[in-house]
């Protein structure tokens, strides 16, 4: 077996919006994020934000002209909405990266050399980016960066818990994740959150990753997921200090309106049509 493509990182969640200066707002307000670039990608017409929530970093990105299906992302966002778009993991050589994914049988796209797609019948229904390069003005790549930017701000979020996604086909995630990347299995259990499933949590990087399979694929608030059009990531969902003034924050000065209805965890979440359609869990 070929050597397996060393993660060092999971470098963002891509959050795909319809306006970017709303979604950077929300997450400023919201979750205390932390915005260090803006840019705008001629190449796919599109503008993102790259923010930190403490430890991780979510990049909301829009398409100028939803209407504009020549570009990529705007097919993308036709196709999906607002929603979570993908996760990317960083690798020393994208080329060398996308060789291997490619020889090994995986579809790439996008592929810009230096960071490129995953397509989802690959891994298991995720979009995954791998990318060599850092984020610019990432303080990550400082030498005095502290995770602990959000201290203070009313969320109470401490970090993230793991990034959340419900898959019918496990295997194939496992097989792509510790197989053909250097992922490593943490915990292989059932799950009965929030319907009975299979759940395998995963190490990716510096980053733990759920997969969750629902014994029915087709019911349930993990089955309706799989039936609608999505790319795989279910919910980001974070640690709290204080989960009762997390609520007050969310419900009574934002008025964002909570659930426990379809979690992943045994926390609570915002609804996700108050939050772009992106769902965030609290845990």
């Amino acid at each position: 077996m070929a050597a397996r493509v060393p993660v060092s990182r999971v470098i963002h969640t891509i959050h795909a919006v319809a306006d970017i200066h709303t979604a950077r707002a929300l997450y400023q307000d919201a979750l205390g994020g932390l915005v260090f670039a803006e840019n705008y990608f001629p190449a796919e017409d599109r503008d993102a934000a790259l923010l930190y929530v403490t430890d991780h970093m979510v990049e909301p990105m829009a398409p100028r002209r939803t209407d504009d299906l020549t570009k990529p992302f705007a097919r993308q966002f036709a196709r999906i909405g607002q929603a979570f778009h993908s996760f990317e993991i960083k690798v020393a050589d994208g080329k060398a990266a996308s060789a291997a994914f490619r020889e090994a049988g995986y579809t790439v796209a996008a592929d810009y050399g230096v960071f490129f797609f995953v397509k989802p019948e690959s891994t298991g229904g995720v979009l995954l980016e791998v990318c060599e390069l850092p984020m610019p003005n990432d303080p990550w790549e400082r030498g005095n960066w502290n995770p602990a930017v959000g201290a203070g701000h009313h969320c109470t979020v401490t970090g993230l818990d793991h990034i959340g996604c419900v898959t019918a086909d496990i295997e194939t995630a496992l097989r792509f994740f510790t197989e053909v990347v250097d992922g490593e299995v943490l915990e292989d259990a059932r799950t009965e959150l929030p319907q009975p499933a299979r759940r395998v949590l995963l190490q990716v990087g510096d980053t733990r990753v759920a997969f969750v399979q629902p014994d029915d694929v087709a019911g349930g608030p993990l089955g309706a997921f799989l039936q609608s059009t999505q790319n795989g990531i279910y919910a980001l969902v974070w640690k709290v200090a204080d989960a009762g003034g997390a609520k007050a924050h969310f419900a009574d000065k934002l008025k964002l309106r909570l659930t426990t209805q379809g979690c992943i965890s045994p926390g609570f979440a915002i609804v996700p049509e108050d939050f772009l359609g992106a769902r965030h869990e609290f845990v």
